[in-house]
């Protein structure tokens, strides 16, 4: 198929200013207005808040805690801290498994520019940091270590890339579980802890248990560290109740790791929605974990949207069309190439209705 160079060239741009660009903003006049007559402080929450990025409300208790983040970095001239907790993993059910993508891309192009402005008009700047869970998906969805340590070092690498394209006071760092336990450690904890936990498992609200039980039958890996795929159905949901109770232990038992994710010296981000944090989505059009997902690009009438798409999204636009571009903008595996679609996709059908809207 003959590729249109204009849309090449364009695509390229667009990548590339993602990039190089995300992280720089200068202020525009309502937000300097706000600097000026409200004070630094007031700006500050206001851009941690602001209804551009953010796509959920965020409770009272939140926005304290917002409050005493703003005021402590203030007070020591420190940068903002934020946090986004994630799988340290590619889920194995998109082809460019185990590493990055360009939702990774995206995404991080997404946060940057969330982070823009505060670091426009806050001398201190920000420090954005990733925690990655990479112990706890090697429990409770059979991942192997292997693939954990490739998702991290090419996140790490798209880090890097960003990174040289990062003004003075914007900061960028991946926080593992691993600065915290030793695997044996963690591991022990899980254990220990499993067994309390199981007792109470079915005492969740329904809708809190329907939901750790789908993320473990969507996540596990049946062919993974160890093979699974022989299991009768019998077993195979004992695994899922097992990984379900497993996730709920790694995330809330294990003291250290939720301290510093909950702790209150750090602003959490997340991209779906969630207590606590403030819900800022993968991409300014969508809200797919890009950990649990792929990136394409949309095609509005010449306009690119960024797209994270989760596992069943990206199986139901198979048979789009789309054209499959080159891209040298970086020397990792799966961003060789990009695909772009040229229609609105609309997930709002039925599931085995064509995403792609004709109107």
């Amino acid at each position: 198929m003959t590729v249109d160079s204009s849309l090449s060239e364009r695509v390229a741009q667009h990548l590339r200013s993602r990039l190089e660009t995300s992280a720089h903003h200068t202020l525009t006049p309502q937000e300097q207005t706000v600097l000026d007559k409200e004070g630094l402080r007031a700006f500050l929450i206001k851009q941690v808040l602001s209804k551009k990025f953010r796509k959920w409300s965020v409770d009272a208790d939140t926005q304290q805690n917002i409050a005493r983040v703003v005021d402590a970095a203030l007070k020591t001239q420190q940068p903002l801290s934020f946090v986004l907790p994630m799988g340290g993993y590619k889920i194995w059910r998109i082809p460019s498994s185990p590493e990055v993508d360009w939702a990774e891309f995206f995404g991080i192009a997404h946060i940057l520019q969330y982070l823009s402005s505060i670091a426009a008009g806050y001398a201190p700047g920000v420090h954005m940091q990733f925690f990655m869970y990479t112990f706890l998906p090697q429990r409770h969805d059979n991942m192997s270590e292997a693939s954990i340590e490739r998702y991290v070092a090419s996140f790490q690498a798209l880090l890097d890339a960003f990174g040289r394209h990062l003004p003075p006071n914007v900061k960028l760092s991946i926080v593992r579980d691993a600065a915290f336990y030793s695997r044996e450690e963690y591991f022990g904890l899980l254990d220990e802890r499993y067994e309390m936990m199981a007792m109470g498992f079915n005492d969740f609200p329904a809708k809190q248990r329907d939901t750790f039980l789908n993320w473990a039958r969507q996540n596990i890996q049946w062919n993974g560290a160890e093979d699974w795929t022989g299991l009768s159905e019998e077993q195979k949901e004992e695994k899922i109740l097992r990984g379900a109770i497993y996730e709920v232990v790694g995330i809330y038992t294990v003291e250290k790791t939720a301290e510093f994710i909950m702790g209150g010296e750090r602003i959490v981000l997340f991209v779906s929605q969630g207590t606590n944090s403030v819900g800022i989505g993968s991409t300014k059009a969508s809200r797919a974990k890009f950990w649990v997902g792929t990136g394409i690009l949309e095609d509005r009438a010449g306009a690119f949207y960024d797209l994270v798409l989760t596992p069943s999204q990206w199986e139901r636009t198979q048979d789009v069309p789309r054209t499959v571009l080159p891209s040298d903008l970086l020397p990792l595996k799966n961003l060789g190439s990009v695909q772009v679609v040229h229609q609105p996709l609309d997930f709002s059908l039925a599931a085995d209705a064509t995403p792609a809207r004709t109107g």
